[in-house]
């Protein structure tokens, strides 16, 4: 599928000036957890190839039942954050599906715990 950079550049700078306000090519911000700059219209094109293989990539392995692993996940993330798009969370996704399901596992590799609710059997008689 042939992407149409133009329209894809005219999106991104659309989101950058939403996000960030009005800032001169080659400023820096902070999306999430990552540090990106304004890009031009030549900087964007490698940034948004990258997002392209990385998105193929996840869709590949998500499709035929293979392992995510934690550094793709950080580069999708990554070449996400480039462009000024919010990657889903790709780990949290499937979380729970092996061990415990109490606890999620972050794209930064940390558990956050999942709250039980009071009506979780495995929470009754407890205190």
């Amino acid at each position: 599928m042939k992407i149409d950079v133009d329209a894809a550049f005219k999106s991104y700078e659309t989101r950058f000036s939403e996000k960030f306000g009005e800032k001169p090519v080659g400023s820096f911000a902070k999306f999430h957890n990552t540090m990106i700059q304004r890009l031009d219209r030549a900087g964007f094109e490698p940034r948004l190839a990258a997002y392209l293989k990385w998105h193929r990539e996840c869709k590949r392995l998500l499709g035929s039942g293979a392992t995510i692993s934690d550094v793709l996940v950080m580069e999708f993330e990554e070449a996400s954050s480039w462009i000024c798009l919010q990657a889903p969370n790709v780990l949290e996704m499937f979380s729970g599906e092996v061990g415990d399901p109490a606890e999620m596992v972050t794209s930064t590799g940390q558990f956050a715990a999942v709250k039980k609710s009071a009506a979780d059997p495995a929470d009754r008689g407890k205190k």
